[in-house]
Protein backbone atom coordinates (compact mmCIF):
# COMPACT_ATOMS: atom_id res chain seq x y z
CA UNK A 1 0.00 0.00 0.00
CA UNK A 2 1.54 3.37 -0.83
CA UNK A 3 2.45 5.99 1.60
CA UNK A 4 1.41 9.73 1.66
CA UNK A 5 4.16 11.76 -0.04
CA UNK A 6 6.11 13.87 2.55
CA UNK A 7 5.09 17.05 0.33
CA UNK A 8 1.63 16.18 1.25
CA UNK A 9 2.53 15.59 4.80
CA UNK A 10 4.30 18.80 4.80
CA UNK A 11 1.34 20.47 3.31
CA UNK A 12 -0.90 19.51 6.30
CA UNK A 13 1.51 20.64 8.76
CA UNK A 14 2.02 24.09 7.45
CA UNK A 15 -1.93 24.14 6.81
CA UNK A 16 -3.35 22.71 10.03
CA UNK A 17 -3.27 25.43 12.91
CA UNK A 18 -3.45 23.91 16.01
CA UNK A 19 -5.40 26.50 17.94
CA UNK A 20 -8.54 25.78 15.40
CA UNK A 21 -8.07 22.19 15.50
CA UNK A 22 -8.22 22.02 19.19
CA UNK A 23 -10.35 24.37 19.81
CA UNK A 24 -12.81 22.43 17.88
CA UNK A 25 -13.19 19.64 21.00
CA UNK A 26 -11.45 21.95 23.52
CA UNK A 27 -12.85 25.05 24.83
CA UNK A 28 -9.57 27.53 25.08
CA UNK A 29 -9.28 31.22 26.61
CA UNK A 30 -6.45 33.49 26.34
CA UNK A 31 -3.65 32.92 28.68
CA UNK A 32 -1.20 35.67 27.15
CA UNK A 33 0.77 34.57 24.35
CA UNK A 34 -1.37 31.20 24.46
CA UNK A 35 -4.40 29.68 24.75
CA UNK A 36 -5.64 27.01 27.72
CA UNK A 37 -7.92 24.83 28.97
CA UNK A 38 -9.28 22.23 30.09
CA UNK A 39 -7.04 18.72 29.43
CA UNK A 40 -9.01 16.37 27.61
CA UNK A 41 -6.63 13.29 28.23
CA UNK A 42 -6.81 13.44 32.22
CA UNK A 43 -9.98 14.59 34.31
CA UNK A 44 -8.88 18.34 35.85
CA UNK A 45 -10.76 21.25 37.49
CA UNK A 46 -7.72 23.86 36.90
CA UNK A 47 -6.42 24.33 32.93
CA UNK A 48 -3.17 23.00 32.55
CA UNK A 49 -3.25 22.40 29.04
CA UNK A 50 -1.48 24.65 27.07
CA UNK A 51 -1.34 25.61 23.25
CA UNK A 52 0.53 27.81 21.67
CA UNK A 53 -0.16 29.28 17.95
CA UNK A 54 3.09 30.98 17.98
CA UNK A 55 5.14 27.31 18.54
CA UNK A 56 2.24 25.18 16.73
CA UNK A 57 2.42 22.92 19.34
CA UNK A 58 -0.01 21.56 22.55
CA UNK A 59 1.28 20.78 26.03
CA UNK A 60 -0.43 19.21 28.89
CA UNK A 61 1.59 20.09 32.54
CA UNK A 62 -0.91 17.78 34.27
CA UNK A 63 -0.29 14.69 32.42
CA UNK A 64 2.45 15.29 30.38
CA UNK A 65 0.52 14.77 27.35
CA UNK A 66 1.96 17.09 24.07
CA UNK A 67 2.67 17.01 20.10
CA UNK A 68 1.20 19.39 17.64
CA UNK A 69 -1.93 19.21 15.46
CA UNK A 70 -1.63 15.86 13.92
CA UNK A 71 -0.69 14.35 17.31
CA UNK A 72 -3.58 15.66 18.88
CA UNK A 73 -6.29 14.05 16.61
CA UNK A 74 -3.85 10.65 16.58
CA UNK A 75 -4.70 11.12 21.03
CA UNK A 76 -7.94 12.62 20.85
CA UNK A 77 -9.85 10.17 18.02
CA UNK A 78 -7.42 7.03 18.80
CA UNK A 79 -6.53 7.09 14.82
CA UNK A 80 -3.59 6.08 13.48
CA UNK A 81 -0.81 8.46 12.20
CA UNK A 82 -2.07 8.11 8.26
CA UNK A 83 -5.70 8.38 9.50
CA UNK A 84 -5.38 11.50 11.29
CA UNK A 85 -3.35 13.00 8.34
CA UNK A 86 -6.72 12.27 6.18
CA UNK A 87 -8.66 13.28 8.75
CA UNK A 88 -6.88 16.62 9.13
CA UNK A 89 -7.05 16.76 4.89
CA UNK A 90 -10.30 16.51 4.77
CA UNK A 91 -10.62 19.44 7.23
CA UNK A 92 -8.77 21.90 5.35
CA UNK A 93 -10.03 20.61 2.02
CA UNK A 94 -5.96 19.26 1.19
CA UNK A 95 -5.47 16.68 -1.88
CA UNK A 96 -3.32 13.66 -0.57
CA UNK A 97 -0.93 13.24 -2.87
CA UNK A 98 0.75 9.45 -3.05
CA UNK A 99 4.30 8.81 -3.47
CA UNK A 100 4.83 7.72 -6.37
CA UNK A 101 7.08 4.84 -6.31
CA UNK A 102 5.95 2.33 -4.07
CA UNK A 103 8.68 -0.64 -4.15
CA UNK A 104 11.11 2.29 -3.15
CA UNK A 105 9.21 2.46 -0.26
CA UNK A 106 8.66 -1.20 0.89
CA UNK A 107 11.89 -0.87 2.99
CA UNK A 108 10.88 -4.43 4.43
CA UNK A 109 10.40 -5.75 1.73
CA UNK A 110 13.85 -4.88 0.30
CA UNK A 111 15.38 -5.91 3.45
CA UNK A 112 13.65 -9.33 3.22
CA UNK A 113 14.99 -9.89 -0.54
CA UNK A 114 18.84 -8.52 0.52
CA UNK A 115 18.78 -10.99 2.89
CA UNK A 116 17.34 -14.09 0.77
CA UNK A 117 19.95 -12.92 -1.24
CA UNK A 118 22.69 -13.06 0.88
CA UNK A 119 21.80 -16.43 1.90
CA UNK A 120 22.01 -18.01 -1.38
CA UNK A 121 25.30 -16.30 -2.05
CA UNK A 122 26.02 -17.94 1.36
CA UNK A 123 25.04 -21.52 -0.12
CA UNK A 124 26.97 -21.19 -3.13
CA UNK A 125 30.27 -20.38 -1.60
CA UNK A 126 29.76 -23.30 1.11
CA UNK A 127 28.76 -26.03 -1.22
CA UNK A 128 29.91 -25.22 -5.15
CA UNK A 129 32.88 -23.56 -4.88
CA UNK A 130 36.51 -24.55 -3.92
CA UNK A 131 37.11 -22.30 -1.28
CA UNK A 132 33.99 -23.36 0.88
CA UNK A 133 35.78 -27.32 1.27
CA UNK A 134 37.19 -26.97 4.71
CA UNK A 135 34.10 -25.45 6.25
CA UNK A 136 32.17 -28.30 4.05
CA UNK A 137 34.66 -31.07 5.43
CA UNK A 138 33.92 -29.32 8.89
CA UNK A 139 30.58 -29.39 9.28
CA UNK A 140 30.35 -33.00 7.66
CA UNK A 141 32.45 -34.30 10.34
CA UNK A 142 30.26 -33.09 12.53
CA UNK A 143 27.56 -34.62 11.63
CA UNK A 144 25.85 -32.66 8.40
CA UNK A 145 25.31 -34.08 5.18
CA UNK A 146 24.31 -32.12 2.44
CA UNK A 147 20.69 -32.57 2.52
CA UNK A 148 20.79 -31.20 6.13
CA UNK A 149 22.52 -28.41 5.29
CA UNK A 150 20.30 -27.24 2.72
CA UNK A 151 17.07 -28.05 4.30
CA UNK A 152 18.49 -25.52 7.11
CA UNK A 153 20.32 -23.61 3.85
CA UNK A 154 23.65 -23.45 5.99
CA UNK A 155 25.89 -21.52 4.47
CA UNK A 156 29.82 -19.88 4.24
CA UNK A 157 31.30 -16.32 3.97
CA UNK A 158 34.25 -16.30 1.98
CA UNK A 159 37.23 -15.11 3.44
CA UNK A 160 37.49 -11.96 1.58
CA UNK A 161 36.68 -7.66 2.82
CA UNK A 162 34.19 -7.37 0.35
CA UNK A 163 32.50 -10.62 -1.40
CA UNK A 164 29.26 -10.26 -0.42
CA UNK A 165 29.07 -6.57 -1.16
CA UNK A 166 30.23 -6.63 -4.29
CA UNK A 167 28.00 -9.36 -4.96
CA UNK A 168 25.32 -7.33 -4.08
CA UNK A 169 26.07 -3.82 -4.77
CA UNK A 170 24.74 -3.08 -8.33
CA UNK A 171 21.41 -3.84 -6.98
CA UNK A 172 21.43 -2.47 -3.57
CA UNK A 173 22.61 0.70 -2.56
CA UNK A 174 24.92 0.52 0.30
CA UNK A 175 22.83 2.62 2.80
CA UNK A 176 20.09 -0.37 2.18
CA UNK A 177 23.09 -3.00 2.78
CA UNK A 178 24.10 -1.14 6.12
CA UNK A 179 20.45 -1.05 7.49
CA UNK A 180 20.14 -4.81 6.86
CA UNK A 181 23.09 -5.51 8.79
CA UNK A 182 25.03 -7.00 5.69
CA UNK A 183 27.93 -4.77 5.35
CA UNK A 184 29.41 -2.48 7.99
CA UNK A 185 31.43 0.85 7.18
CA UNK A 186 35.11 1.88 8.50
CA UNK A 187 36.55 5.27 9.55
CA UNK A 188 38.12 5.77 6.20
CA UNK A 189 34.40 5.58 4.54
CA UNK A 190 35.28 2.32 2.87
CA UNK A 191 32.64 -0.80 3.34
CA UNK A 192 33.03 -4.62 4.31
CA UNK A 193 31.18 -7.28 4.34
CA UNK A 194 30.20 -7.94 8.08
CA UNK A 195 30.98 -11.12 8.24
CA UNK A 196 34.07 -13.17 6.70
CA UNK A 197 35.43 -16.49 6.78
CA UNK A 198 32.07 -18.12 8.86
CA UNK A 199 29.95 -20.83 8.40
CA UNK A 200 26.58 -19.03 8.51
CA UNK A 201 22.83 -19.72 9.52
CA UNK A 202 20.47 -17.83 8.39
CA UNK A 203 17.55 -16.98 11.55
CA UNK A 204 14.24 -16.64 10.14
CA UNK A 205 10.78 -15.21 11.78
CA UNK A 206 7.41 -17.21 12.22
CA UNK A 207 7.07 -17.01 8.33
CA UNK A 208 10.23 -18.28 7.51
CA UNK A 209 11.49 -15.16 6.02
CA UNK A 210 15.10 -14.24 6.48
CA UNK A 211 15.73 -11.83 8.91
CA UNK A 212 19.44 -11.92 9.77
CA UNK A 213 22.36 -14.33 9.85
CA UNK A 214 24.51 -15.60 12.74
CA UNK A 215 28.37 -16.68 11.85
CA UNK A 216 30.39 -19.36 13.38
CA UNK A 217 34.07 -19.68 12.94
CA UNK A 218 35.43 -23.30 12.05
CA UNK A 219 38.61 -24.78 11.95
CA UNK A 220 41.65 -23.57 13.17
CA UNK A 221 40.13 -19.98 12.89
CA UNK A 222 41.76 -18.16 15.64
CA UNK A 223 39.08 -15.49 15.74
CA UNK A 224 38.03 -14.40 19.87
CA UNK A 225 34.71 -13.95 18.50
CA UNK A 226 32.79 -17.73 18.09
CA UNK A 227 29.75 -15.78 16.90
CA UNK A 228 28.80 -12.69 15.03
CA UNK A 229 25.68 -11.98 14.96
CA UNK A 230 23.35 -9.26 12.54
CA UNK A 231 23.31 -5.81 14.59
CA UNK A 232 19.45 -4.28 15.65
CA UNK A 233 17.63 -4.15 12.39
CA UNK A 234 14.22 -2.80 11.20
CA UNK A 235 13.60 -6.66 11.11
CA UNK A 236 15.66 -8.41 14.01
CA UNK A 237 15.58 -7.83 17.54
CA UNK A 238 17.83 -10.41 18.79
CA UNK A 239 16.64 -10.86 22.26
CA UNK A 240 12.85 -11.59 20.89
CA UNK A 241 13.26 -14.09 17.93
CA UNK A 242 14.13 -17.99 18.43
CA UNK A 243 16.16 -19.61 16.03
CA UNK A 244 14.23 -22.04 14.12
CA UNK A 245 10.97 -21.10 15.17
CA UNK A 246 9.52 -21.49 11.44
CA UNK A 247 10.53 -24.95 10.75
CA UNK A 248 9.18 -25.62 14.62
CA UNK A 249 6.14 -24.33 14.72
CA UNK A 250 4.18 -27.18 13.23
CA UNK A 251 5.91 -29.29 15.09
CA UNK A 252 4.94 -27.58 18.26
CA UNK A 253 1.38 -27.36 17.64
CA UNK A 254 1.46 -30.88 16.88
CA UNK A 255 3.38 -32.41 19.90
CA UNK A 256 2.16 -29.18 22.40
CA UNK A 257 5.32 -28.71 23.55
CA UNK A 258 8.36 -26.99 22.52
CA UNK A 259 11.93 -27.92 22.92
CA UNK A 260 14.61 -25.33 23.81
CA UNK A 261 18.29 -25.91 23.36
CA UNK A 262 21.42 -23.81 23.06
CA UNK A 263 22.98 -23.93 20.21
CA UNK A 264 22.13 -24.54 16.39
CA UNK A 265 23.96 -27.33 15.73
CA UNK A 266 21.93 -28.70 18.88
CA UNK A 267 18.88 -27.39 17.09
CA UNK A 268 19.75 -29.18 13.69
CA UNK A 269 21.44 -32.16 14.92
CA UNK A 270 18.08 -32.83 16.79
CA UNK A 271 15.85 -32.49 13.88
CA UNK A 272 18.05 -35.05 12.03
CA UNK A 273 17.15 -37.46 14.78
CA UNK A 274 13.38 -36.53 15.05
CA UNK A 275 12.86 -34.24 17.12
CA UNK A 276 11.47 -30.98 15.54
CA UNK A 277 10.07 -28.75 17.94
CA UNK A 278 13.49 -27.09 18.70
CA UNK A 279 14.25 -23.86 19.22
CA UNK A 280 17.41 -21.85 20.44
CA UNK A 281 18.26 -18.50 21.88
CA UNK A 282 21.05 -17.76 20.14
CA UNK A 283 24.22 -18.79 22.24
CA UNK A 284 22.80 -15.46 24.53
CA UNK A 285 20.72 -16.18 27.50
CA UNK A 286 17.08 -16.64 27.51
CA UNK A 287 14.82 -13.49 27.56
CA UNK A 288 11.24 -13.04 28.63
CA UNK A 289 10.36 -11.30 25.02
CA UNK A 290 11.80 -15.16 24.05
CA UNK A 291 9.87 -17.18 27.15
CA UNK A 292 6.36 -15.21 26.16
CA UNK A 293 6.72 -16.29 22.16
CA UNK A 294 7.02 -19.89 22.92
CA UNK A 295 3.47 -19.21 25.73
CA UNK A 296 2.11 -18.09 22.04
CA UNK A 297 2.12 -21.40 20.74
CA UNK A 298 2.28 -24.16 23.70
CA UNK A 299 2.07 -24.20 27.20
CA UNK A 300 5.14 -26.89 27.67
CA UNK A 301 8.72 -26.50 27.73
CA UNK A 302 11.39 -29.10 27.63
CA UNK A 303 14.88 -27.66 28.49
CA UNK A 304 17.69 -29.58 26.96
CA UNK A 305 20.66 -27.26 27.66
CA UNK A 306 24.62 -28.82 27.85
CA UNK A 307 25.46 -31.44 30.76
CA UNK A 308 28.04 -29.35 32.41
CA UNK A 309 27.88 -26.88 35.24
CA UNK A 310 27.54 -24.18 32.99
CA UNK A 311 24.72 -25.76 31.28
CA UNK A 312 22.93 -26.58 34.49
CA UNK A 313 23.56 -22.43 35.36
CA UNK A 314 22.30 -21.63 32.29
CA UNK A 315 19.00 -24.15 32.78
CA UNK A 316 18.45 -22.78 36.45
CA UNK A 317 18.36 -19.06 34.77
CA UNK A 318 16.21 -20.25 31.96
CA UNK A 319 13.37 -21.81 34.68
CA UNK A 320 13.29 -18.54 36.38
CA UNK A 321 12.11 -16.54 33.17
CA UNK A 322 9.61 -19.62 31.78
CA UNK A 323 7.90 -19.61 35.36
CA UNK A 324 7.26 -15.84 34.98
CA UNK A 325 5.82 -16.64 31.60
CA UNK A 326 3.60 -18.88 33.35
CA UNK A 327 5.17 -22.04 31.42
CA UNK A 328 4.97 -25.66 32.34
CA UNK A 329 8.82 -26.96 32.68
CA UNK A 330 10.70 -30.23 32.41
CA UNK A 331 14.16 -30.96 31.87
CA UNK A 332 15.92 -33.75 29.82
CA UNK A 333 19.45 -34.09 31.17
CA UNK A 334 21.85 -36.06 28.73
CA UNK A 335 23.61 -39.45 30.32
CA UNK A 336 27.20 -39.47 31.16
CA UNK A 337 26.88 -35.50 30.97
CA UNK A 338 26.91 -34.74 27.86
CA UNK A 339 25.92 -31.73 25.37
CA UNK A 340 22.70 -33.15 23.45
CA UNK A 341 25.21 -32.23 20.19
CA UNK A 342 27.86 -35.04 21.62
CA UNK A 343 25.38 -37.46 22.81
CA UNK A 344 23.93 -37.58 19.25
CA UNK A 345 27.40 -38.23 17.79
CA UNK A 346 27.84 -41.16 20.05
CA UNK A 347 24.47 -42.35 20.03
CA UNK A 348 21.08 -42.90 17.93
CA UNK A 349 18.15 -43.22 20.33
CA UNK A 350 17.81 -39.25 21.03
CA UNK A 351 13.98 -39.26 21.04
CA UNK A 352 13.95 -42.04 23.03
CA UNK A 353 16.38 -39.88 25.89
CA UNK A 354 13.75 -36.75 25.38
CA UNK A 355 10.44 -38.80 26.17
CA UNK A 356 11.59 -41.23 29.06
CA UNK A 357 14.71 -38.42 30.68
CA UNK A 358 12.38 -35.73 31.60
CA UNK A 359 13.10 -34.13 35.00
CA UNK A 360 10.43 -32.45 37.65
CA UNK A 361 11.77 -28.90 37.06
CA UNK A 362 11.43 -27.93 41.06
CA UNK A 363 13.33 -31.56 41.37
CA UNK A 364 16.24 -30.28 39.08
CA UNK A 365 16.59 -26.56 41.03
CA UNK A 366 16.70 -28.42 43.91
CA UNK A 367 19.24 -31.30 43.50
CA UNK A 368 21.33 -28.28 41.52
CA UNK A 369 21.55 -26.46 44.78
CA UNK A 370 22.38 -29.04 47.03
CA UNK A 371 24.87 -31.08 44.69
CA UNK A 372 28.25 -31.54 46.15
CA UNK A 373 27.24 -29.69 48.88
CA UNK A 374 28.37 -30.87 52.65
CA UNK A 375 25.20 -30.30 54.37
CA UNK A 376 27.01 -30.81 57.64
CA UNK A 377 28.46 -27.99 57.60
CA UNK A 378 26.88 -24.85 58.64
CA UNK A 379 28.22 -22.11 55.77
CA UNK A 380 27.13 -25.00 53.14
CA UNK A 381 23.82 -25.05 54.40
CA UNK A 382 23.12 -21.44 54.58
CA UNK A 383 24.97 -21.18 51.37
CA UNK A 384 22.28 -23.35 49.94
CA UNK A 385 19.34 -22.19 52.43
CA UNK A 386 19.45 -18.43 50.92
CA UNK A 387 19.66 -19.96 47.22
CA UNK A 388 16.33 -21.92 47.93
CA UNK A 389 14.78 -18.98 49.55
CA UNK A 390 15.80 -16.78 46.38
CA UNK A 391 14.65 -19.46 43.78
CA UNK A 392 11.33 -20.59 45.48
CA UNK A 393 10.21 -17.26 46.79
CA UNK A 394 8.34 -16.87 43.24
CA UNK A 395 6.58 -20.50 43.50
CA UNK A 396 3.30 -20.82 45.05
CA UNK A 397 3.39 -21.72 49.38
CA UNK A 398 2.55 -25.38 48.04
CA UNK A 399 5.55 -25.88 46.09
CA UNK A 400 8.04 -23.95 48.98
CA UNK A 401 6.66 -26.02 51.71
CA UNK A 402 7.44 -29.27 49.96
CA UNK A 403 10.81 -28.18 49.21
CA UNK A 404 11.62 -26.58 52.81
CA UNK A 405 10.32 -29.81 54.19
CA UNK A 406 12.93 -31.61 52.20
CA UNK A 407 15.81 -29.41 53.17
CA UNK A 408 15.08 -29.43 57.10
CA UNK A 409 15.29 -33.15 56.36
CA UNK A 410 18.23 -33.44 54.75
CA UNK A 411 20.55 -30.83 56.69
CA UNK A 412 19.11 -32.15 59.66
CA UNK A 413 17.81 -28.72 60.95
CA UNK A 414 14.29 -27.98 62.37
CA UNK A 415 11.27 -27.14 59.46
CA UNK A 416 10.24 -24.50 62.41
CA UNK A 417 13.64 -22.90 62.15
CA UNK A 418 13.86 -22.52 58.67
CA UNK A 419 10.27 -20.86 58.49
CA UNK A 420 11.39 -18.50 60.60
CA UNK A 421 14.55 -17.50 58.57
CA UNK A 422 12.81 -17.55 55.31
CA UNK A 423 10.07 -15.08 57.37
CA UNK A 424 13.71 -13.14 58.32
CA UNK A 425 14.37 -13.49 54.48
CA UNK A 426 11.77 -11.61 53.30
CA UNK A 427 12.08 -8.95 55.60
CA UNK A 428 15.97 -8.31 54.52
CA UNK A 429 15.21 -8.45 51.14
CA UNK A 430 12.15 -5.96 51.38
CA UNK A 431 14.59 -3.81 52.98
CA UNK A 432 17.22 -4.12 50.47
CA UNK A 433 14.42 -3.18 48.06
CA UNK A 434 13.78 -0.30 49.46
CA UNK A 435 17.09 0.60 50.25
CA UNK A 436 18.21 0.61 46.57
CA UNK A 437 15.31 2.61 45.54
CA UNK A 438 16.30 5.56 47.31
CA UNK A 439 19.80 5.04 46.72
CA UNK A 440 18.60 5.03 42.93
CA UNK A 441 16.66 7.96 43.37
CA UNK A 442 19.45 10.13 44.85
CA UNK A 443 21.01 9.78 41.82
CA UNK A 444 18.56 10.70 39.67
CA UNK A 445 18.10 13.52 41.61
CA UNK A 446 21.55 13.86 40.89
CA UNK A 447 21.58 13.56 37.34
CA UNK A 448 18.40 15.58 36.29
CA UNK A 449 19.62 18.79 38.29
CA UNK A 450 22.29 20.24 36.40
CA UNK A 451 23.22 24.09 36.32
CA UNK A 452 20.72 24.89 34.14
CA UNK A 453 17.93 23.22 36.48
CA UNK A 454 18.64 25.88 39.37
CA UNK A 455 18.77 28.45 36.79
CA UNK A 456 15.23 28.13 36.11
CA UNK A 457 14.17 28.12 39.27
CA UNK A 458 15.84 31.27 39.99
CA UNK A 459 14.58 33.30 37.04
CA UNK A 460 10.99 32.58 37.98
CA UNK A 461 11.73 34.28 41.46
CA UNK A 462 13.30 37.06 39.62
CA UNK A 463 10.15 37.05 37.40
CA UNK A 464 7.85 37.16 40.57
CA UNK A 465 10.67 39.87 42.14
CA UNK A 466 10.43 43.38 40.22
CA UNK A 467 8.42 44.66 37.40
CA UNK A 468 11.95 45.53 35.63
CA UNK A 469 12.93 42.00 35.89
CA UNK A 470 9.68 40.66 34.35
CA UNK A 471 10.29 43.11 31.60
CA UNK A 472 13.78 41.86 30.78
CA UNK A 473 12.59 38.10 30.79
CA UNK A 474 9.79 38.85 28.48
CA UNK A 475 12.39 40.33 26.43
CA UNK A 476 14.23 37.09 26.08
CA UNK A 477 12.21 34.71 26.95
CA UNK A 478 12.09 32.98 23.24
CA UNK A 479 15.98 32.81 23.66
CA UNK A 480 15.88 30.35 26.82
CA UNK A 481 14.70 26.98 26.68
CA UNK A 482 12.23 25.92 30.23
CA UNK A 483 12.38 22.02 30.89
CA UNK A 484 11.10 21.93 34.59
CA UNK A 485 7.29 21.76 33.46
CA UNK A 486 5.85 23.14 36.91
CA UNK A 487 8.29 25.89 36.20
CA UNK A 488 6.99 26.97 32.93
CA UNK A 489 3.21 25.95 33.82
CA UNK A 490 3.55 28.46 36.96
CA UNK A 491 6.02 31.08 34.61
CA UNK A 492 3.70 30.63 31.75
CA UNK A 493 0.53 31.23 34.37
CA UNK A 494 2.03 34.88 35.96
CA UNK A 495 3.27 35.81 32.21
CA UNK A 496 -0.94 35.34 31.22
CA UNK A 497 -1.68 37.71 34.52
CA UNK A 498 0.97 39.74 34.27
CA UNK A 499 -1.66 42.84 33.04
CA UNK A 500 -3.54 42.25 35.78
CA UNK A 501 -0.56 42.37 38.56
CA UNK A 502 -0.67 46.53 38.90
CA UNK A 503 -0.49 47.12 42.72
CA UNK A 504 -0.97 43.83 43.35
CA UNK A 505 1.45 41.45 44.47
CA UNK A 506 2.60 39.02 41.76
CA UNK A 507 2.06 35.67 44.29
CA UNK A 508 -1.06 36.52 45.62
CA UNK A 509 -2.31 36.62 42.19
CA UNK A 510 -0.55 33.99 41.29
CA UNK A 511 -1.68 31.87 43.85
CA UNK A 512 -5.25 32.69 43.61
CA UNK A 513 -4.89 31.21 39.84
CA UNK A 514 -3.45 28.16 40.42
CA UNK A 515 -4.75 24.66 41.86
CA UNK A 516 -3.65 23.84 45.53
CA UNK A 517 -1.42 21.20 43.99
CA UNK A 518 0.63 23.99 42.17
CA UNK A 519 0.63 26.47 44.98
CA UNK A 520 2.42 23.39 46.92
CA UNK A 521 4.63 23.42 43.93
CA UNK A 522 5.36 26.76 44.04
CA UNK A 523 6.59 27.16 47.65
CA UNK A 524 8.57 24.83 47.07
CA UNK A 525 10.28 26.87 44.07
CA UNK A 526 10.18 30.26 45.97
CA UNK A 527 13.93 31.54 47.19
CA UNK A 528 15.09 31.94 50.79
CA UNK A 529 13.34 35.63 51.51
CA UNK A 530 17.00 36.87 52.30
CA UNK A 531 17.69 36.18 48.79
CA UNK A 532 20.09 38.99 47.39
CA UNK A 533 18.67 39.81 43.89
CA UNK A 534 21.15 41.32 41.37
CA UNK A 535 21.33 42.53 38.07
CA UNK A 536 24.65 40.34 37.96
CA UNK A 537 23.12 37.19 38.97
CA UNK A 538 19.61 37.54 36.91
CA UNK A 539 22.52 37.71 33.87
CA UNK A 540 24.27 34.98 34.97
CA UNK A 541 20.98 32.64 35.44
CA UNK A 542 19.40 33.86 31.69
CA UNK A 543 22.50 33.41 29.77
CA UNK A 544 22.59 29.87 31.54
CA UNK A 545 19.70 28.87 29.95
CA UNK A 546 20.39 30.43 26.59
CA UNK A 547 23.59 28.36 26.77
CA UNK A 548 21.64 25.72 27.64
CA UNK A 549 19.41 25.90 24.37
CA UNK A 550 22.29 26.52 21.88
CA UNK A 551 23.86 23.55 23.24
CA UNK A 552 20.42 21.36 22.50
CA UNK A 553 20.42 23.03 18.88
CA UNK A 554 23.95 22.00 18.51
CA UNK A 555 23.24 18.57 19.24
CA UNK A 556 20.43 17.89 17.11
CA UNK A 557 22.66 19.78 14.26
CA UNK A 558 25.03 16.87 15.17
CA UNK A 559 23.10 14.24 14.79
CA UNK A 560 21.80 15.71 11.75
CA UNK A 561 24.97 15.90 10.43
CA UNK A 562 26.08 12.34 11.39
CA UNK A 563 22.66 10.84 9.54
CA UNK A 564 23.62 12.61 6.19
CA UNK A 565 26.97 11.29 6.68
CA UNK A 566 25.97 7.85 6.64
CA UNK A 567 24.15 8.62 3.80
CA UNK A 568 26.71 10.46 1.89
CA UNK A 569 24.93 13.36 2.09
CA UNK A 570 28.29 16.36 1.27
CA UNK A 571 26.10 19.43 0.94
CA UNK A 572 23.73 18.72 4.34
CA UNK A 573 26.74 17.70 5.87
CA UNK A 574 28.26 20.55 5.40
CA UNK A 575 25.41 22.51 6.44
CA UNK A 576 24.78 21.26 9.53
CA UNK A 577 28.30 21.12 11.08
CA UNK A 578 28.45 25.24 9.47
CA UNK A 579 25.05 25.75 11.30
CA UNK A 580 26.41 24.14 14.49
CA UNK A 581 30.22 25.94 14.39
CA UNK A 582 27.92 29.50 14.13
CA UNK A 583 25.69 28.20 17.59
CA UNK A 584 29.49 27.52 19.19
CA UNK A 585 30.83 30.71 18.66
CA UNK A 586 27.39 32.67 19.70
CA UNK A 587 27.58 30.91 22.56
CA UNK A 588 31.75 32.10 23.21
CA UNK A 589 29.80 35.38 22.48
CA UNK A 590 27.30 35.00 25.22
CA UNK A 591 30.03 33.33 27.66
CA UNK A 592 32.25 36.63 27.07
CA UNK A 593 29.42 39.12 27.13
Amino acid sequence: MAKISQKTIDLIKDTADIVDVVSEFVPLQVAGKNMKGLCPFHNEKTPSFFVSKERQIFNCFGCGEKGNAITFIQKYKHLSFVESLNYLADKYHISVELDQYREAQNTSKNLYKANDLASKFYTLNLLNLESGKPALEYLKNRGFDVNLIEEFQLGLAPNKYTGLFNQLKTEYQPLELLNAGLINRNDSGDYYDLFRNRIMFPIKDESGRIIAFSGRVFGDNENPAKYVNTPYTELFHKGTILYNISKALPHIKANNRAILMEGYFDVIKAAKFGVKEVVCSMGTQLTIDQALKIREYTENVLIIYDGDRAGREATFKALKLLERAKLNVKIVLMPEGLDPDDYMNKHNDFLYQVDNNQIDQYDFVYTMIIDNKDLTKPAEIESCKNRLFDFFTSTSGMIREIYLQKFAADALVSFDTLTKDYQKYLIDNRIMQDYQRIIKHQKEIRIVKPKYREAERTVLNYYLQDESYRKKVEDRFKLMEIHDKDIFFILETIRALKDQIGEKSPLVLLRSDLSEAFRTKLDDLLLRKNYEYDVEDFESCIKQLEIQKLEEEINNLNQKAKLCLNEDDQPGYIRYTTDAFALKSKIQKIGKG
